[in-house]
């Protein structure tokens, strides 16, 4: 028995070196023919949220670097890391502690792929998208100069012709603050979530999505449940979506732990020019608060989620929201003009809605985008009782990606 161990050690060995020997000027190349990609940006934003006296400002800049190896033998390894400086903090009301108030550095991606035929397996630290786990999403409310990402364990398989099925587990999360001025660090996200994502487009026009995410608490009688399911239908150059959100949350109590959501939404040309239109509706019918996931970026998953404000508050319990926007380019600038209401019995009661964006790509990698929302909230708590709460909200991105 020894000398069969000795001996299957000693040709593993050779094997070993045979291998590093062939391959050695392949394994250099997969670093050498790496890609580099990164980006500098900038943002500034003011906001008096829910009416306050005072309007917080914040002015900050940073960014990020990343590298991918090329393939080597079906593995791939990758790395991004996101810096943040805040210049000027007028932050009286910390409006911007979860989000733009944070300076520091961190490594958001450290990674290893391996990709065999149409299975590929991803371990490490990644920015990941899908509609109930997802990082920040430029372009989005949920943007930022720093993204969250997650430690995470993701199987994705294309086997099925016209289907990605993945299956993953998430350990950390790295928020984009820790609230108290600094880049968010990865944590223990409670005693891990488990996910399984499927997106089929078999019929024509016609794409599907489906995900169920399961949250273990680390408190007793917390564990959260979410399901979301889309569709989306092309006819000629108009998309037809509907999308259903149901969620459970043990931690809000038998009463208000169920939520529950139904979206529909429709965007297309005009015929008009240029002109282009996005129109949605939603409804919350349980009592209970919808929950839309982990990650920064499920904020943005319902329809109505607005450009600056996301989607908190058309996610409340029995609430109906409408929102409208009309697409205007102009020259090279996409101009966005939209508005939106929601009517709701309790807390925050009816909620409106106006604002404008702009997008500017005037120079090769440069992009200059602004935004400016205008909300006005029925019912606000304060010291003096429940009253009306109007909320400005500007802000500016200016970035630059290499």
């Amino acid at each position: 028995m020894k000398r069969i161990t000795r001996t299957s050690l000693i040709t593993a060995l050779s094997l070993t070196s045979l291998v590093t020997s062939m391959s050695a000027d392949n394994l250099s190349d997969a670093f050498t023919n790496g890609k580099i990609k990164g980006e500098i940006k900038s943002i500034y934003s003011s906001s008096n949220f829910l009416g306050k006296s005072n309007t917080d400002n914040i002015s900050t800049v940073g960014g990020s670097l990343g590298y991918i190896t090329s393939d080597f033998y079906g593995f791939s390894a990758g790395a991004t890391f996101q810096a943040s400086h805040v210049i000027d903090d007028r932050n009286k009301n910390n409006v911007f502690k979860n989000d733009l108030d944070a300076s520091g550095a961190v490594l958001s991606e450290a990674y290893l792929n391996y990709k065999l035929s149409n299975t590929s397996v991803k371990a490490g630290r990644q920015f990941i998208y899908t509609p109930l786990v997802s990082s920040a999403i430029n372009g989005r409310s949920s943007e930022s100069l720093v993204k969250d990402s997650f430690e995470a364990y993701l199987i994705t398989n294309t086997d099925i012709p016209n289907t990605t099925i993945t299956a993953g587990y998430v350990d950390k999360y790295q928020d984009k603050t820790d609230g108290k001025t600094n880049i968010g660090k990865f944590e223990d996200f409670e005693d891990g979530a488990y996910t399984l994502y499927v997106k089929n487009n078999s019929i024509e026009n016609l794409e599907l999505q489906a995900q169920y995410l399961n949250v273990d608490a680390k408190k007793a009688n917390s564990d959260r449940d979410n399901v979301y399911l889309q569709a989306d239908y092309k006819i000629a150059a108009h998309t037809l979506s509907a999308q259903y959100l149901l969620s459970k949350d043990e931690s809000k109590g038998s009463a208000k732990e169920d939520g529950q959501l139904f979206g529909v939404k429709a965007k297309g040309p005009l015929g008009i020019d240029k002109l282009g239109y996005v129109v949605a509706f939603s409804s919350s019918t349980k009592d209970g608060d919808v929950n839309s996931g982990i990650g920064s970026g499920t904020d943005d998953i319902v329809f109505e989620s607005m450009p600056v404000n996301g989607s908190a508050v058309h996610r409340r319990g029995n609430t109906d929201t409408l929102i409208g926007g009309i697409i205007l380019p102009i020259f090279d600038i996409t101009t966005v003009a939209y508005g939106g209401y929601s009517w709701s019995n309790g807390g925050l009661g009816d909620v409106s809605a106006a604002g404008a964006m702009a997008i500017y790509p005037f120079y090769k990698n440069f992009l200059l985008k602004a935004n400016y929302e205008h909300v006005e909230t029925e019912n606000t708590i304060a010291a003096a009782g429940i009253v009306e709460g109007n909320t400005d909200v500007i802000r500016v991105y200016l970035s630059y990606n290499f």
